[in-house]
């Protein structure tokens, strides 16, 4: 797919990985980039005019994944907004951190919350937006995790790789229920240098990634770029490429 002329909406894309994904769309070509957040407002709102200077249309929309009304409402106001939606990238994702040796922390709440936002708030953009997508010949990619991969202690909780396994399932079966006018692939990051990890660990954030560095064939962690990168190549390089989840680990599952 080329992006010039596309349209594309990120899910959680004030910050992080979607902040990046937004910028990497925008300079890679696409003609409008929908922000969705939930609670940053003015991170949506800065991203927007830094879209706008590369000459792309940019817009920030506001909705809470696990409320279908707002999702759908979302979807709605996007193609109001651009008459097309040619791009959906499912990267609104949530963690309560609980070591995984820690059953009996890990509440009915917690998992109720991760799986909610991280499963379900993909699969309502999807359907929300599949009309959309499938008129215009689109695509998806959903931001799952090396933890839904491969089982490690340093996991930030059982719920979370559960989820975003879950999600490398639906990633599969929403290709097969949205083909062939839409292809649905994911990517799997592993340790990802954000602001969120950063605040994680606090003063043990450099010893962290550090030690992280070390297990990593290719010697360092992710960062928002690497990632984004790989989202962008992805919708623009792989045509005959879907259902399938793009591991962006730096080696590390190889060993």
């Amino acid at each position: 797919m080329e992006l010039k002329g596309r349209v594309a909406l990120v899910t959680g894309g004030a910050t992080g990985i979607g902040q990046a994904t937004v910028l990497h769309l925008a300079r890679s070509g696409a003609a409008g980039v929908a922000i969705n957040y939930r609670s940053a407002k003015e991170e949506a709102e800065a991203l927007a005019a830094e879209v706008r200077q590369t000459g792309a249309e940019a817009m920030c929309v506001h909705a809470d994944l696990k409320d279908d009304d707002q999702v759908r409402r979302m979807v709605g106001q996007v193609g109001e907004r651009f008459g097309r939606l040619d791009v959906l990238v499912n990267n609104a994702g949530i963690t309560h951190w609980v070591p995984v040796r820690d059953l009996e922390g890990l509440t009915d709440a917690m998992w109720d919350d991760i799986m909610d936002v991280n499963v379900k708030g993909a699969f309502r953009c999807t359907r929300a937006a599949a009309p959309l997508l499938t008129e215009a010949g689109g695509m998806i990619v959903n931001v799952s995790s090396m933890s839904g991969v491969l089982a490690t202690v340093t996991a930030s909780s059982l719920a979370y790789g559960s989820a975003k396994a879950a999600l490398i399932y639906l990633t599969r079966g929403l290709a097969v229920a949205l083909a062939p006018k839409v292809r649905v692939n994911a990517v799997a990051p592993a340790f990802t240098d954000t602001k969120w990890m950063q605040t994680h660990y606090g003063d043990d954030y450099e010893q962290t990634v550090a030690q992280a560095s070390a297990s990593y064939p290719l010697g360092r962690i992710a960062t928002t770029e690497d990632v984004a990168a790989a989202i962008v190549s992805l919708v623009t390089g792989g045509d005959f490429v879907t259902g399938q989840t793009l591991l962006i680990d730096g080696g590390l599952s190889l060993s």
